[in-house]
């Protein structure tokens, strides 16, 4: 049984760092890379959504398929197989998941236009918080 509290409780870390990002994806390329505490806010904003919904992957995959990913990225891979996801917001969701690992672990320096990019592609996180709240529904 999954505890509905708890994925909610995950839902709502996405859905506050969602409101975030969504306001610097507002801004212009120009207006975002002038502003050194909004680059650092959304890419601690990358983070702590990545990781809410990387918590919630292994969660569910742990409840609803009795398997263990091998990485984050495979967690999104493995969750497909619920049936309960769209195949492409789970690729996207991967996605996010490395580029969490990359604004974590420095494995290579983030530069910053490509945080901008990155804010293009944050309604992934939107449609996984819907899917989300369509389980919890069940």
């Amino acid at each position: 049984m999954i505890d509905r509290d708890r994925v909610t409780a995950y839902i709502s870390e996405i859905k506050v760092s969602l409101d975030n990002l969504k306001n610097y994806a507002r801004l212009d390329r120009q207006s975002f890379l002038s502003s050194p505490v909004g680059i650092r806010d959304t890419k601690y904003c990358f983070i702590i959504a990545g990781q809410a919904a990387i918590d919630l992957c292994y969660y569910l995959t742990a409840k609803l398929l009795k398997k263990a990913p091998s990485d984050y990225g495979n967690c999104f891979e493995l969750l497909s197989e619920t049936g309960k996801f769209n195949e492409e917001t789970l690729r996207c969701m991967a996605n996010m998941a490395k580029f969490r690992n990359l604004l974590v672990h420095h494995y290579i320096k983030v530069d910053d236009e490509r945080v901008y990019d990155k804010l293009n592609e944050i309604d992934c996180f939107e449609k996984f918080v819907q899917e989300l709240e369509d389980i919890v529904k069940e």
